[in-house]
């Protein structure tokens, strides 16, 4: 059976092998490798968000729940969407006369997160340098026009730039790993498995590129 490097060199041989033994052990470690970089993404920016909750007169028990809230859904977040993007490529296929378990598509979903694991280590290097090193300047008070500009402020600038274009390449990286995925977890044609995914994958991508060009203030 050929290794996990193997996913990113040959993601057709890879998917073709598991076939006949499709664990969800792989999958689940890499979701959760996702989620652990999440958790500690929001630990580095976590006293900068209680600068912007005291800013907005938030007192320190609520903005203490709603850190928790923020935290519980950083570390579940990637679970449930790996169930959602399962579900809608089951359900896609289906429209192809895919072939194939639930269970396996789900196996095969969450290998294509791989790339994920890299975005989230990369934004964890960038956010702790723009928000712990850099640093961000959070209003004494929080008014509207105040608001409005830190807002702004947060959207712009070259390091939301750089995320949102190293998001555009993970996305894409996983919808080529997806595509090899649905071939063979539902049985599918190299092209009708494309189309499978090019939806879901295509929203993920329009939503981050909006967010790049907000970031270089085109829109």
């Amino acid at each position: 059976m050929p290794s996990v490097l193997a996913l990113l060199t040959d993601p057709d041989a890879f998917f073709r092998t598991r076939v006949p033994d499709p664990s969800l052990k792989g999958p689940l470690a890499v979701i959760v490798l996702i989620a652990a970089a999440n958790a500690a993404a929001a630990l580095v920016q976590s006293r900068f968000m209680s600068q912007v909750f005291e800013s907005g007169g938030m007192g320190g028990g609520f903005a203490t729940a709603l850190q928790g809230i923020i935290f519980v859904f950083v570390i579940f977040g990637p679970f449930v969407i790996w169930l959602v993007y399962a579900g809608v490529f089951q359900g896609i296929s289906a429209l192809f006369d895919g072939d194939g378990e639930f269970s396996t598509t789900l196996a095969f979903t969450g290998w294509g997160f791989v790339p994920s694991v890299l975005g989230s280590v990369a934004s964890i290097a960038i956010n702790y340098y723009r928000f712990n090193v850099r640093g961000v300047d959070v209003p004494d008070e929080m008014s509207m026009e105040a608001y409005r500009q830190f807002s702004q402020s947060l959207q712009t600038g070259p390091l939301v730039a750089l995320s949102a274009t190293l998001a555009l390449v993970f996305t894409l990286w996983s919808g080529f790993l997806w595509t090899f995925a649905l071939k063979h977890a539902r049985d599918l044609t190299l092209r009708r498995a494309a189309l499978t995914i090019a939806f879901p994958t295509a929203i993920g991508l329009l939503a981050t590129l909006r967010t790049l060009l907000v970031a270089l203030e085109v829109l």
